[in-house]
């Protein structure tokens, strides 16, 4: 099974790309959140997937929100990174 993924976050090298991972339909959420961060070093305790309106639960699988091949989730942080600005 093959997702792409939209990452939202602004400071990271990532930000606003697709980027595709490939798991399981029976993975949770949880592991798709690891594949993310193995990609995008985003870490998983910041990350808040959404499929179409709904926040999807951690514990949760593929299979259960009804996501298949090819399908889009979207990665949004739960806070805003401020960058380092210099000491003024």
């Amino acid at each position: 099974l093959k997702l792409k993924v939209i990452v939202y976050n602004k400071t990271r090298k990532y930000a606003g790309h697709t980027i595709e991972i490939s798991i399981s339909l029976n993975d949770t959420i949880s592991e798709v959140k690891k594949k993310i961060c193995e990609i995008t070093e985003i870490p998983v305790q910041v990350q808040y997937i959404i499929f179409g309106v709904h926040h999807l639960n951690d514990e949760k699988t593929l299979e259960y929100y009804g996501i298949r091949d090819g399908y889009t989730i979207y990665s949004v942080p739960t806070f805003v990174e401020i960058p380092e600005l210099p000491n003024l």
